[in-house]
């Protein structure tokens, strides 16, 4: 008889990091955590280390997965624009993730083949290589500052938390006074809340993609 073999081998990789992305999306990045993914396969946590050696190795698995997501063929046609909108749409699935994409990027193959796409694209606009460098890295920070800093601290996980942060800023606008604020007292309820997050996703990428175009580069 084939002995079995031990629960690390056993484990699917794929099948952890679905689970692990999930207690991110739901919970936030604090609570991704070895003993947490290994509690939901009754594992303990050593057998997970036969696929990740240390947290820090899970989320960079993570945000592998997260890029991996973004449709790279979008750019084939059409540009650049339909790959940041797919890569924008992966960032809000995933807005606990977001944040520490920029220092995990390059250590993932997705995001070094979405570098890559992207500056690529970049240059075919007539950037230099180095101004198309940096354009993608504005491009990467800009996209997700939208995410993690929409209106109504959606980054914030803890719903108690988030709730008493709400209030405290929902407060502060409403003491103002119209006469002395007059702009700021009438746009009080976006900064609680984006009414309509398709426009305001629209509009951030519109921005976005016009100071990226040729003619505001810089001389």
């Amino acid at each position: 008889m084939t002995p079995r073999p031990p629960a690390s081998e056993r484990l699917d990789r794929d099948e952890l990091l679905t689970v692990a992305m999930a207690i991110a999306d739901t919970d936030g990045l604090d609570a991704v955590t070895l003993r947490r993914v290994a509690t939901g396969f009754n594992v303990t946590p050593m057998a997970l280390y036969w696929h990740f050696k240390d947290k820090d190795a899970l989320l960079d698995a993570l945000v592998e997965r997260m890029l991996g997501e973004v449709d790279l063929s979008a750019g084939g046609a059409t540009g650049l624009r339909p790959v940041m909108t797919t890569f924008l749409g992966v960032l809000r699935a995933h807005p606990a993730l977001a944040e520490i994409t920029p220092l995990r990027m390059m250590r993932t193959d997705a995001g070094i083949d979405l570098s890559e796409l992207v500056i690529g694209l970049l240059r075919a606009e007539g950037h230099t290589p180095v101004a198309a460098a940096q354009l993608s890295i504005f491009l990467l920070d800009a996209l997700i500052g939208l995410v993690i800093n929409q209106p109504g601290e959606l980054a914030v996980p803890d719903p108690a938390r988030r709730a008493t942060l709400l209030d405290a800023k929902r407060a502060r606008l409403k003491s103002l006074s119209p006469q002395a604020y007059p702009n700021l007292t009438e746009a009080a309820d976006f900064f609680l809340g984006v009414p309509d997050e398709a426009e305001y996703y629209e509009r951030g990428l519109t921005m976005l993609m016009q100071g990226v175009q040729p003619n505001h580069r810089a001389s």
